[in-house]
Parts: structure tokens; sequence; C-alpha cells
């Protein structure tokens, strides 16, 4: 899933790591007490009554291509129907794991492209509508540059379905956009041990990492992305950027 626009350099010196690890598989910090909201169920997410969900029309929550801007030289159906109309949320780590192993092995671009549309058409239904829609509107108002009220969503996003990998990953991508990479940190890890071969959460784990001076860690994190997705560009990109850097020096 393409998610907001590019990410910035982040800011402030780096952690100390070795620390930094060890509160990964701490619980998140709670979210503001809701209050009264019928549109979501008892939610409130501050900010979102002054001109926010409600007057965000429909035609804006389509969640953008998954493969947006790529060359689609197989097939569509090589994958076609891989989500059925009556698809039940418990089967998708089954259906995520064989597509994680055929993208591994495709030969080309091509024939990885729409293999990844159906991983992030997958990874995009939680079988909730409320969380569907409020992880939607997240990343519309992280694109609108409205980080703090996307992150008010996506932390009552967290809240209601702990086990969502991808509302982590779109939390670390907004905290990142925010100026907080620890939180980001904290956030993709809770991603990766809910879906281990997210490549995209693999990916954006190396680019924190690198961007906080752990270099041989970011290499690490990229070369993983790439067994799961070998025609990830960004971490290609990474690696091609470390490798000579990191394995030239005694580390």
């Amino acid at each position: 899933m393409a998610l907001l626009a590019p990410t910035p350099a982040l800011a402030g010196p780096p952690v100390v790591l070795a620390q930094f690890f060890e509160h990964f598989d701490d619980e998140p910090e709670p979210s503001a007490p809701p209050a009264e909201d019928p549109a979501l169920e008892g939610l409130d997410l501050e900010g979102l009554d002054d001109g926010g969900l409600d007057a965000m029309p429909e035609s804006e929550l389509e969640l953008p291509d998954a493969a947006a801007g790529e060359a689609l030289d197989a097939p569509e159906e090589d994958v076609a129907g891989v989500v059925p109309p009556d698809f039940d949320p418990a089967e998708r780590p089954i259906l995520l794991e064989g597509l994680y192993e055929r993208l591994s092995a495709a030969k080309s671009p091509g024939e990885a492209a729409p293999i990844t549309e159906a991983i992030e058409e997958l990874w995009a239904m939680s079988g909730s509508d409320t969380v569907d829609l409020l992880m939607s509107r997240a990343m519309q108002f992280a694109n609108d540059s409205d980080v703090d009220l996307s992150l008010a969503v996506l932390d009552a996003v967290v809240d209601i379905a702990p086990e969502e990998a991808e509302a982590w990953y779109l939390r670390a991508k907004v905290n990142v956009l925010a100026g907080n990479p620890e939180r980001a940190l904290a956030d993709l890890r809770r991603t990766l041990n809910l879906d281990e071969k997210h490549y995209r959460a693999i990916t954006d784990l190396g680019l924190v990492l690198e961007q906080l001076g752990a270099k041989k860690e970011a290499l690490k994190a990229y070369r993983q992305a790439l067994t799961v997705n070998p025609y990830m560009d960004d971490a290609k990109a990474g690696v091609d950027a470390l490798a000579r850097e990191v394995e030239g020096q005694d580390i």
C-alpha cells in the first residue's frame, strides 16, 4: 500500500538502540478516553466533530492503489479471486502466507505486481467496517497534513483492534511524519510481531533505523524485506547505499 507523502528526515540525535529495543514489547500508551459518538459506536476521536469524519464525503475514502505506477506485465487473472466476496478475516493469514511465497519466487516485477496488489488488499481488510473506515480516514488526514488528527484516529484503532497489523503500521508511518521515531519503531515492531513478512514495515524499519544512525541494523532490515519482496525499490536502494559502507567497516 503506498502510504502518505515521502517521509521527511528525522530530527534529533540517534537513540541508544540497545536500550530502546528492550522496550519494543511494552504495551502502547492508551489513547485519550472516548466519549459519545454514535456514528462510530461510542468512539470519540478528539477533533473529529469539527468537520472531521462527518464532513468527509465517501468518495474520498478510497484506499490508494497498492501497485500504483507499476507496470502489470503479468495477467490479472493470475491472482484473481484470491479475496473471495464472502471474505472471512480468519482466513487472511493462510491467504497471505501463500501470496508471500509466490511473491518471493516471482521472476520479474511484472509477475510480482499483481501479487503485491492482492497482498496489500488483504492488509487493508480487517473484517470490521468501522476499523477499515477509520484507517482510511486516518490516511486521508495524514495526506492532508493533519498529523495530530490522524494519530488520534489511529490511537483509537489500535485500542479497538490491537491484533490488526496494518493499524500499527499506519500509526508508525504517521509517527515518523510527526517526528516520533522511537514510537514509530515500537509500532513497526508490533506490526512485525503480528505479520513478520509485512515487507513495507520491514523496509520502513530499515529507513527509520538508518536515519537514527543504526546502519548495520538498517542493512539487515532491507535485506530481510527483499527476501519477502525482491522488487521493493526502497529496500534495494537501501542495500545499495549501505552495503559497502557497513561491510567495509570493522563491525
